[in-house]
């Protein structure tokens, strides 16, 4: 993992191999009361530790061609996707059955953020109000920073999530944290479904296509559940860049009228519009996307510090 990317001081407990009976006293013995759903890879189970933490447990099941020490291997790796904007890893355990055909479970634990998903909090209203332009920026770069790390801050990088407004959770501090991420296992059983984890035929940039629909829907406030919805936003947005501030204005969610600055608004638009290329080619890398959000973030800071937020309609925020 890179240097510049580790995040040293997370809150969290140390990294912990689980004993299968720590699991199975925290999850009641895998009671299906306790089932989260069948998701990506495996099964989800929330726990209640010795310690008092809430978690969830993971259940992958593995094909057994590999031996116990190329699986540790691989928990090594597992064990660095801790990160602010992820929701972490906390420990493991590794269970191999010896029947027939020999095979493993790997238990993987991850913290529990309970304070509920993006969606959630973009769809209530009262939630909503208080995600106004300055915190939906943080929380696009928060997201933004998460995917890059999956992507750059781990050897090899891990790419094809899924990443969706539904699971991205956020802390009591409003911390956006990507869960339901692909975990990096390349001798993983099959899913459910007889589907590999990722089908994409260039998963890095259908990650910044889910990270551009994410943007989008931050930016407008509206709810998308399908293409269509997408393309037409898109063609909003488009025409408010092309013809004046006022009218991007009218294309980004009323709700965050007069706490934007006009260049923050206009530069975030610009990167989200570039994320949802048709042509993947097309489609910025990471760092550039980072590095846009970035540049947007300290033009409102700027803004903010010229004294220029204010929550009313008199102020329409579109000073440049």
């Amino acid at each position: 993992v890179a240097r510049s990317m580790r995040m040293p001081n997370l809150g969290l407990p140390p990294f912990h191999n689980f004993t299968l009976g720590e699991l199975e006293e925290a999850t009641n013995n895998f009671d299906p009361v306790n089932l989260v759903g069948e998701r990506c890879q495996g099964q989800v189970y929330r726990g209640l530790l010795q310690s008092g933490s809430a978690v969830l447990v993971k259940c992958i099941k593995v094909k057994d061609k590999h031996s116990p020490k190329a699986l540790k291997q691989h928990m090594d790796v597992i064990s660095q996707l801790r990160h602010q904007n992820l929701v972490s890893v906390l420990g493991h355990c590794i269970v191999t059955y010896q029947e027939r055909q020999k095979s493993s479970t790997i238990f993987i634990v991850f913290e529990h953020v309970t304070n509920g998903s993006l969606r959630e909090h973009m769809t209530d209203w009262r939630r909503k109000e208080r995600l106004k332009w300055p915190q939906r920026m943080t929380m696009s770069m928060g997201i933004a920073r998460g995917v890059q790390f999956l992507h750059a801050g781990m050897t090899p990088g891990v790419f094809g999530h899924d990443v969706k407004i539904e699971t991205i959770l956020l802390d009591e501090s409003l911390t956006p944290k990507i869960s339901n991420y692909r975990i990096p296992l390349p001798f993983m059983a099959e899913t459910a479904n007889g589907q590999s984890a990722s089908s994409s035929a260039d998963p890095e940039k259908e990650d910044i296509y889910t990270l551009g629909v994410i943007l989008l829907e931050l930016i407008t406030g509206k709810q998308i559940t399908s293409e269509s919805q997408v393309d037409e936003l898109k063609l909003e947005l488009e025409r408010g860049l092309s013809e004046s501030a006022s009218a991007l204005q009218q294309a980004v969610d009323l709700s965050m009228r007069g706490t934007f600055a006009y260049q923050s608004i206009k530069t975030a638009t610009e990167i989200t519009l570039s994320c949802l290329c048709k042509d993947p080619s097309r489609r910025p890398p990471m760092e550039d996307v980072v590095w846009h959000l970035q540049y947007s973030i300290q033009a409102q800071q700027a803004w903010t510090t010229s004294g220029n937020l204010a929550f009313n309609s008199g102020n329409l925020g579109l000073h440049k």
